[in-house]
C-alpha cells in the first residue's frame, strides 16, 4: 500500500509579510502631500513636506509600500513652497536693506562734499593770510587757488554733482572775518532736498535747512547791498 501524503495544515501561519508591506500605504508619503498644501504659505511646513516627500519616495514604489504619487506631490509642493518662501524673504530683505544702503551712500557723499568744501575754505584762508586778509576776486577765486596749489581740481567737483557743472557757489565775500554766521560758499542747493552744505567765514562747515539757509543768505546779501 502506498503511503499517502498528509494534507497541508491549514492552521500553519502564511508568510504574508511582503504582501502586507507592499499593499500598505506609506504614511510619510501621505503626510508629505498633506503638509505640502499649507506649506506653500508656511515656510516650515513646506520644508517638512519636502523632507517627508523625499523619504516617502524611498519607501514607495514597485515591491514597496503604496503612495509614490503622494510622495511626489508632497515633494513638488515642498519645493514650490521653499522657492516661494525664499523669494518672499529676498523681496523683504531688498525692501529693508536696499533703502538703507542707498541712504548710507547718500550720507557718505554728503560727508565727502563737506570735506571738499572745508578744504576749499582752508585754501581761501591761506590765501587771505598772505594777502592782507583779502580773498581773491570772486570770479577768479578757484583759478587762483588752483594756480597757487592751495586746492586741487578734484575738490571743485562735488560727489553730489547733478551734471550741470555747478558744485560750489561763492557768495562774493572778500574779507576773512572769522564770523561764524557769515556765508562764504555753499553747495549747489539743487544737490540736496532738505539741507544745504554751507561754508562759513570762520571756516566751519555744516548742513543748514533749506529755508534757514535762504533766509540767512538773503539777509547777508541785503546787508552787503546796504553798505556800511
Amino acid at each position: 500500500m502506498s503511503q499517502m501524503t498528509p494534507p497541508p495544515d491549514t492552521n500553519m501561519p502564511h508568510n504574508s509579510f511582503n504582501d502586507a508591506d507592499s499593499s500598505s500605504l506609506s504614511r510619510v508619503a501621505l503626510w508629505s502631500m498633506i503638509l505640502g498644501i499649507p506649506g506653500l504659505c508656511v515656510p516650515l511646513l513646506g520644508i517638512a513636506a519636502l523632507i517627508m516627500g523625499i523619504v516617502g519616495m524611498t519607501q514607495t514604489g514597485e515591491g514597496k509600500r503604496r503612495g509614490m504619487g503622494f510622495a511626489i506631490t508632497g515633494t513638488v509642493l515642498g519645493v514650490l513652497g521653499f522657492l516661494s518662501t525664499s523669494l518672499i524673504v529676498l523681496i523683504l530683505i531688498g525692501g529693508i536693506f536696499l533703502p538703507a544702503v542707498g541712504a548710507a551712500r547718500q550720507t557718505a557723499m554728503e560727508l565727502q562734499s563737506m570735506t571738499q568744501l572745508r578744504s576749499i575754505g582752508h585754501g581761501m584762508s591761506i590765501y587771505a593770510d598772505n594777502n592782507d586778509y583779502q580773498f581773491p576776486p570772486t570770479d577768479q577765486t578757484f583759478d587762483i587757488l588752483l594756480d597757487q596749489g592751495l586746492i586741487e581740481d578734484e575738490l571743485l567737483v562735488s560727489p553730489l554733482e547733478d551734471g550741470d557743472g555747478v558744485s560750489y557757489i561763492l557768495t562774493g565775500v572778500r574779507e576773512l572775518s572769522f564770523d561764524s554766521t557769515e556765508i562764504i560758499a555753499y553747495e549747489d542747493p539743487k544737490h540736496m532736498d532738505r539741507r544745504v552744505n554751507v561754508l562759513f567765514a570762520d571756516m566751519h562747515v555744516e548742513f543748514v535747512d533749506h529755508t534757514v539757509f535762504e533766509a540767512m543768505l538773503a539777509e547777508q546779501e541785503a546787508e552787503r547791498d546796504a553798505g556800511p
